[in-house]
């Protein structure tokens, strides 16, 4: 039965996409419309089997967290549309969702394949243990209480002969975390880590360190002019409605300009690609910033008023020439000056950048170079600009712990000073085959492929082999599961609930709920980690443990949050709350001085008597300003000078470029038919992207003596494997790439054996800043 679904279901979705690519992203208008989907099914409880409805949820094939409306009948899911209530999906700002919500929302590829991930007959079907040696593929099934019980004599016994510091715990990021953070606070280790430290940390950062926000929006629609260095939103659709606002930014006359290695998808539909040299997409924007400060184009009253070391900037600068930087670049010196004068005369603008720059050793201060462009012009926080987001969402308990906890493993907050609270995955796998600082002994996996995902495959094999215990908690046996203990089998988000805090630029919260009973009998890996918490008797000095439900916990949660408790948001229409509206150059905003305020004169920051700061001294006004120290935007950072870091945004060359024995660069990214490795065993993405073929550009591939479609030897210092060639002029000469995720030996059975995984070739190491896992910046050799 669920084998002739599919492949009907499978036949209609291939059929869809047999146009090109973006009819996968399915609007509204090409699906019947169920007027009362939202208010009749916006409880979501488990279906009644005899029931045909239509349930909200969010999707998870990605982080995005896009709203879907799931359409279930006796029990089973037949199909997804997107839910127009839910802004992601329609659009990041407050003031054009009504007018978009009647243009229809959209779902990507990967989220309208997502019924093929929850029928997969690869899925886990039962908790298992391991009963050969670890890699051996021999398993025998056990009960759950078995399997909570055996887990938890494990952690117990490590914890009382190691330490608790000695188990290692990481997360996806967007899925149940504050239930996984208490586990591991009541349980005493530091070393909970999550996904982010391999996706964009170095960006948040970056823009955290000028701006004071760690992820601001693109009001990508309302802009004339957007430049994106080294992101590909058009394919890498973090949220589902990117490709339509930035559609419509364009259909409004607004100029795309892509600077990226790689002619991308984003590339292919924008006015101007740039291709780029890896690594130096800094040097780009400090030779144009030389150009706007030079020819006086810059905001001076912004400048003056909202900026801090603007004149050691402009020092700084004068070396980072068009002529010079075309040396560093090779985007052409007539380029630099031209791009800089046209961002400097069009307003609104948009300047971003994400995993591009932002997998590079320098990947922090090329974020802060890229990040100071709009800042020179005073494009920050203004409708088409740069906004700055006010989220609000579930607001985790409080827990008062028998003891601190001890120094973490990955040096996080010593080695790492700036670096992101997801952890240091790199510093974490290196822990494990040094011992130092300490030796790990235990390794919790939740959905996270671990070695597939960390940059350095060969490593991360050799440094979950000397872990004591793995546990790992994931719908499919990935690479990372074949080396553990127990597997414990993870659901798939039609079958669980979550809170998501949408990334709109005003304050919206969107649930995401089961829509059906587990497909494989198992129980949701929030209630596992709850059961294994009770098992082991964790609470702390307050008697808080596991003893709720996750409903009530979640309640609790919504209601610290925003106020209302899980069944109201259920009854809203869709199952998302919203509340007001974007605002714009919320610096401006004056604030209310308490009582016992002291104010410095001579930088104009405000304290209240605690000695917080609450805002900055404007003319006569008390004014909000940025949430940075000095509420300025920051030229100049005291914060990385106080720790020993250059404050200025200087370029310093990759330390993994290409030598002489290893001449190409090699990147890897990311697609619209797949997320990261997650979904190559979905057997509608396969079929839609199969392989990942290496590209090499056409006059690299005639020098090397290469032909389409020949398989060669691709080698970088850290690993080697066959790759078949594409060759194409959409690729720096002196670059190679391939998309990223691919080359499983594990995960199932369509997925094993595809293309080849680029985390072979890296050395494995984190950027010195952020912690970010660097994942674009090898040399590599290709030979026959």
């Amino acid at each position: 039965m669920i084998r002739g679904f599919q492949e009907f279901t499978r036949r209609q979705f291939l059929k869809s996409a047999s146009g090109g690519l973006a009819t996968i992203f399915f609007n509204e208008s090409l699906w019947e419309r169920v007027a009362s989907a939202s208010e009749d099914s916006a409880g979501g409880a488990t279906p009644d089997k005899t029931v045909d409805q239509w349930l909200p949820t969010c999707c998870m094939m990605c982080g995005g967290a896009t709203g879907m409306l799931v359409h279930v009948v006796g029990g089973r899911v037949e199909g997804v549309i997107p839910n127009d209530e839910n802004p992601i999906g329609v659009c990041n700002v407050s003031q054009d969702y009504g007018r978009e919500r009647g243009r229809g929302a959209k779902l990507c590829p990967k989220g309208n394949a997502s019924v093929a991930s929850l029928y997969d007959p690869d899925r886990v079907p039962a908790p298992l243990r391991r009963i050969g040696p670890r890699g051996s593929g021999r398993w025998e099934a056990i009960s759950w209480e078995v399997a909570i019980k055996e887990v938890a004599g494990r952690l117990r016994e490590i914890k009382e002969r190691y330490g608790p510091e000695s188990l290692f715990w990481c997360s996806e990021d967007a899925s149940f975390i504050n239930i996984q953070k208490d586990f591991c606070e009541l349980y005493g280790s530091p070393n909970f880590s999550m996904h982010s430290n391999i996706c964009d940390v170095s960006r948040k950062l970056g823009y955290k360190l000028v701006m004071g926000h760690d992820r601001p929006l693109g009001d990508l629609q309302n802009s004339k002019y957007i430049m994106l260095f080294g992101w590909n939103p058009l394919a890498a659709t973090k949220w589902a409605h990117l490709p339509a606002i930035i559609n419509r930014a364009r259909e409004l006359g607004a100029k795309l300009v892509v600077i990226d290695p790689v002619f991308t998808h984003t590339a292919a539909k924008a006015d101007e690609w740039v291709p780029i040299r890896p690594g130096t997409d800094g040097v780009l924007a400090l030779a144009m910033a030389h150009v706007i400060v030079k020819e006086g184009l810059f905001d001076k009253d912004f400048a003056r008023d909202w900026t801090t070391g603007f004149e050691e900037f402009s020092r700084f600068i004068k070396g980072y020439s068009p002529k010079w930087a075309e040396k560093v670049t090779s985007v052409p010196r007539e380029t630099i000056g031209r791009l800089a004068m046209e961002l400097a005369s069009t307003r609104p603008f948009v300047v971003d950048a994400w995993s591009g720059p932002g997998h590079h050793s320098n990947a922090t201060q090329a974020t802060k170079a890229i990040a100071l462009l709009p800042v020179l012009l005073g494009q920050i926080d203004r409708p088409g600009t740069l906004l700055f987001p006010e989220r609000k969402g579930p607001k985790r308990r409080g827990l008062k712990l028998e003891r601190p906890l001890p120094p973490r493993v990955d040096g996080l907050g010593t080695k790492y000073p700036f670096g992101h609270g997801s952890g240091i995955y790199c510093e974490a796998r290196d822990a494990m085959l040094t011992g130092k600082p300490y030796q790990l002994h235990a390794g919790v996996f939740v959905f996270q492929n671990f070695v597939m995902a960390v940059p350095n495959t060969t490593k991360n094999v050799e440094a979950l082999k000397r872990l004591d215990f793995i546990v790992t908690v994931d719908t499919l046996l990935s690479e990372t599961a074949e080396l553990a203990d127990i597997v414990i089998p993870g659901s798939h988000f039609f079958e669980r609930y979550e809170l998501i805090a949408n990334w709109t630029t005003w304050p919206t919260l969107a649930l995401r709920q089961p829509v059906v009973g587990s497909h494989v009998k198992g129980m949701p890996e929030y209630e596992f980690v709850m059961a294994l918490g009770r098992e082991l008797g964790l609470k702390d000095k307050e008697g808080k443990g596991f003893e709720v439900s996750h409903e009530e916990y979640m309640d609790a949660e919504l209601r610290a949050g925003i106020g209302i408790g899980l069944e109201e948001l259920k009854g809203l229409p869709g199952a998302v709350w919203k509340s007001g509206q974007t605002r714009y150059e919320k610096h401006l905003e004056e604030v209310k001085v308490p009582e016992g305020a002291i104010i410095d004169e001579k930088a104009g920051i405000v304290r209240n008597k605690e000695g917080k700061t609450i805002g900055i001294k404007l003319g006569e006004k008390i004014v909000r300003g940025f949430d940075t120290p000095s509420k300025k935007i920051e030229f100049f950072s005291k914060e990385l000078k106080e720790k020993a870091f250059e404050p200025l945004p200087r370029y310093e060359e990759p330390e993994d470029r290409p030598t002489k024995k290893y001449p190409l660069y090699l990147v890897a990214w990311k697609q619209a038919e797949h997320t990261h490795g997650r979904t190559l065993n979905n057997a509608w993405l396969i079929d839609l992207k199969p392989n990942n073929p290496l590209w090499v550009n056409t006059e690299t591939g005639k020098r090397l003596g290469l032909a389409e479609g020949e398989e060669v030897w691709m080698e970088s210092p850290h690993g080697k494997a066959r790759v078949k060639v594409h060759l194409t002029e959409g690729i720096h000469p002196e670059v190679v790439g391939l998309h990223h995720g691919y080359g499983h030996w594990a995960l199932g059975k369509l997925a094993k054996g595809k293309g080849v995984n680029d985390g072979l070739f890296m050395p494995g190491k984190a950027e010195r800043l952020s912690g970010e896992g660097i994942t674009k910046e090898v040399g590599v050799k290709i030979y026959k």
